[in-house]
């Protein structure tokens, strides 16, 4: 028989104790995988300074949703701006592309107006403008100021080239007929071509608008033009006076032109009444002498041909002269004026054979008495201009060439020859005997004068004579002699009733003045028609032949 000894195990219960740290671990793992899937990248973002940003409190935002936080602020190993890491959503990562632009927003005020106010409460973050680049990056160079027109905008970059002083700045609008359809985006001086360029953006469907012969011009402020036309005044409207502004328009008789694409260059001109001057490739120099003073005469003035408009002044300058030509050591010495004629401006073949033509008829036309004269442009600025015409019997044309210029003749203008007549009336006025004349009338003036003492003295007698009580008692005499006429006749009225004496030797006396009057009508009737009589007799009758007795 066999003894068996029963073994004894201790069974291990699991602790219920364990479960909370366990699911701890387990939440804390997940939470650790879970973050790390769904953290996002870290940027470095490059400023110029740190003004505003803070680590941990200055975030990201896209459209004003918080997409990321700085984590540090750092000075760059160039020592010339700070780096800025941050951290951003995963889900944003996409956006994140090398065109992708970066900038503090903080208050500001600009030409485009007052930003950022919401962060005076809030304070200053950081704007993120997603890119449409292709390639993703993480590191940036952030803006020093807000870009006026956001990536992705739909519309069409421009660069305006200037050859004057920039008037342009970041924000200003781009208009087109007075309405804003774009901005200014930046304006800088490029030191190698020594201009003036201004990038701007126009936006959808505005661009269609802009052609390769679309021309823009300054609109900043009042626009104030005096030359030969006149003073005018323009200004685009009250922002463009304030702020400043550019503006473009195809102007009149110009061709549509094609499309344009971005980063095309246009010339900017300084103003509107510039973008119609037409731009011709070809155009022939000639040289003016002026006997008279050009004052008024500036570069630019127009050059016309009966009115039109076929070139303009270039210079005023003894250099056009040759070396030793310059004399201002007497009154002859001539002012000379070189000007540009432009043949397309005749006959709108912008072509060098039209140089040739038009340099021939200028040699013809001189020959047949064309001449330039300066004319006045405007009376209230005196600006002045040159004319060209043909005259009768001018001076003769001289020489052809003054270096390297050739010679068009000139003639004193109306405004000279005004000057000139003005001038001998007063020679002549000069040489009357004024003099003589004046004493002449002083002396009557003085007869006038003592004439009408001696009347004033005649009237002051008259006036007594009137005053004496005699004349006074006139009236009175006068009106008693009438009474007593009146009273008169009606006695003697009595005597010339009908069949009285005086009636019959009154009818009798009317009958005899009525047979003179008669024989006279009939004397003067004869004298009329005979007026021989009043001399010579009538002629006696003849008396008859005597009888011959047989």
């Amino acid at each position: 028989m066999t003894n068996k000894q029963a073994v004894v195990s201790q069974k291990r219960r699991f602790s219920m104790v364990w479960i909370v740290p366990i699911v701890a671990v387990l939440l804390g793992g997940w939470m650790v995988v879970h973050n790390y899937r769904t953290r996002g990248p870290v940027i470095t973002i490059q400023f110029a300074s740190a003004e505003g940003i803070v680590a941990d409190k200055t975030h990201i935002k896209a459209l004003s949703v918080d997409v990321g936080v700085v984590q540090s602020v750092e000075i760059n190993p160039q020592f010339d701006g700070v780096l800025v890491r941050a951290q951003v959503k995963k889900e944003i990562s996409p956006l994140l592309r090398s065109d992708s632009q970066f900038w503090v927003v903080r208050p500001r005020i600009g030409a485009s107006g007052i930003s950022g106010l919401s962060t005076l409460l809030s304070g200053a973050y950081i704007e993120l403008s997603p890119g449409s680049s292709d390639q993703l990056q993480r590191d940036f160079i952030g803006l020093n100021d807000i870009p006026p027109t956001p990536a992705n905008t739909p519309g069409v970059h421009l660069t305006l080239i200037s050859d004057e002083s920039a008037s342009l700045n970041s924000g200003e609008p781009v208009l087109y007929r007075g309405f804003q359809v774009g901005r200014v985006e930046k304006t800088e001086f490029d030191t190698a071509s020594r201009q003036v360029r201004s990038d701007i953006f126009v936006d959808a469907p505005y661009n269609d608008l802009i052609t390769t012969t679309t021309r823009f011009w300054n609109a900043s402020g009042l626009s104030i033009n005096v030359d030969a036309e006149g003073v005018r005044v323009t200004s685009e409207s009250l922002e463009t006076l304030l702020v400043g502004g550019v503006a473009f328009a195809l102007p009149d008789g110009t061709n549509a032109g094609q499309a344009v694409n971005n980063g095309d260059a246009f010339k900017l001109y300084p103003d509107e009444s510039s973008i119609h001057t037409a731009n011709f490739s070809y155009s022939s120099d000639y040289l003016l002498l002026f006997n008279s003073s050009v004052h008024g005469l500036l570069p630019g003035a127009p050059v016309t041909f009966r009115g039109l408009e076929i070139g303009q002044v270039v210079g005023i300058s003894f250099d056009y002269l040759p070396n030793g030509s310059v004399a201002i050591d007497n009154d002859s010495a001539p002012v000379p004026v070189l000007v540009r004629l432009t043949p397309a401006a005749l006959t709108g073949d912008n072509s060098a054979q039209m140089v040739e033509i038009l340099q021939q008829r200028i040699d013809d036309g001189i020959a047949s008495g064309l001449r330039a004269s300066l004319k006045t442009g405007n009376l209230l600025t005196g600006s002045l201009y040159v004319s060209l015409d043909f005259f009768e019997h001018p001076d003769p044309a001289g020489d052809k060439n003054m270096g390297d210029y050739p010679l068009i003749p000139t003639v004193s203008g109306s405004f000279d020859q005004i000057q000139t007549k003005v001038s001998l009336l007063l020679d002549k006025f000069n040489d009357l005997a004024l003099q003589q004349t004046v004493d002449d009338a002083g002396q009557t003036l003085r007869q006038v004068g003592t004439a009408a003492g001696r009347a004033e003295q005649a009237l002051a007698q008259i006036d007594t004579l009137l005053a004496a009580d005699a004349i006074q008692q006139l009236p009175t005499e006068l009106g008693h002699t009438l009474l007593q006429l009146r009273r008169s006749l009606g006695t003697v009225t009595g005597d010339f009733s009908a069949g009285s004496p005086l009636y019959r030797q009154l009818g009798h006396s009317l009958d005899q003045l009525q047979q003179t009057l008669h024989s006279v009508e009939q004397l003067t009737t004869q004298l009329d028609t005979q007026p021989s009589k009043l001399m010579f007799s009538a002629p006696q009758p003849v008396d008859p032949p005597p009888e011959v007795s047989r």
